[in-house]
């Protein structure tokens, strides 16, 4: 019933939130890490000022030739340092396909598609009755450039 649930959910907030946009070209919907006020990029090993406070997570949803659907990529801070917090795989209609999730003890841990939903990405999604991919929410869109 989970998958059932954040597949739905996952899919109007992302039509709702690029309704006008060309999908057809490379893209991403973001929203950077926060770590004591200041936003930093999404991106792994990135320093923040300081080694101790209060975070956001940042998130990253984007078309992924690899697994032929969506990556959803959610970031923390850690010691100061940006880090993946979760990677979920999502097939073409959005649906949950699995991932990973990092316990930070041991790493990344591989989440089968029933449990990814139900622990992590259900939870989520119901965190906020507006939406998570809101522009409420600071989530951007952006096209890519293709080099």
């Amino acid at each position: 019933m989970s998958i059932k649930y954040c597949r739905d959910e996952l899919r109007t907030q992302v039509l709702a939130f690029t309704k006008g946009k060309d999908l057809k070209k490379d893209w991403v919907i973001e929203k950077n890490v926060e770590y004591n006020g200041k936003k930093y990029d999404n991106v792994t090993g990135t320093k923040c000022d300081s080694e101790s406070g209060c975070w956001r997570m940042g998130y990253e949803l984007y078309p992924s030739e690899e697994i032929d659907g969506y990556k959803f990529i959610h970031y923390t801070v850690l010691h100061g340092v940006v880090k993946v917090n979760a990677e979920i795989n999502l097939n073409k209609k959005l649906t949950c396909m699995g991932g990973f999730y990092n316990t930070f003890m041991t790493g990344m841990q591989y989440m089968s598609p029933k449990q990814m939903c139900d622990d992590y990405l259900q939870p989520l999604l119901k965190e906020k009755s507006d939406g998570l991919i809101t522009k409420d929410n600071e989530f951007t869109f952006k096209y890519l450039i293709v080099m």
